[in-house]
């Protein structure tokens, strides 16, 4: 049976600092939660909407490259935050906003109303390797809590 609320790490951890959303899913499903589901994925742009169905709450950990903050900084964001940004892998592809928007519209009664983001500032996500670097990896205790305070909310 599908649990309330999901956390859902998205990157690959083959790819230095891309994998920070799982090593969270990992850090959280050592804690034993009730209803919570943990999923880790490969995704972005539309493909978010159907792992988002049916859950009330959705936290996304995810990798972040602004360039505005040093690695390793943890931030707490909302979709609408991501209103303007571009889409990184692919131009035919949205971006989570608008996947979001889109699902909403699709889907009004099974798209999550609470869905947050905990992101990392990262360093490197071009470097095939699953060790992430030392700012990153000392990020992740920081990025757990975010993501359990979000929880409690």
């Amino acid at each position: 049976m599908k649990a309330s609320r999901l956390v859902l790490g998205i990157g690959s951890p083959l790819i230095c600092d891309d994998g920070v959303g799982f090593k969270v899913v990992d850090e959280i499903a050592a804690l034993n939660i009730p209803d919570l589901d943990l999923d880790q994925q490969a995704v972005s742009g539309l493909d978010i909407i159907e792992i988002m169905l049916d859950y009330k709450k959705v936290i996304v950990v995810d990798a972040i490259v602004t360039e505005k903050y040093p690695a390793g900084t943890v931030m707490q964001l909302l979709p609408e935050d991501f209103k303007n940004s571009l889409h990184g892998t692919n131009p035919h592809e949205v971006n989570i906003h608008m996947a979001i928007e889109l699902g909403r519209r699709l889907s009004p009664d099974r798209m999550p109303k609470d869905i947050h983001f905990v992101a990392v500032e990262v360093n490197d996500v071009w470097t095939v390797t699953d060790v992430m670097t030392e700012d990153v990896e000392k990020a992740v205790p920081t990025a757990v809590q975010a993501v359990l305070k979000l929880l409690e909310d």
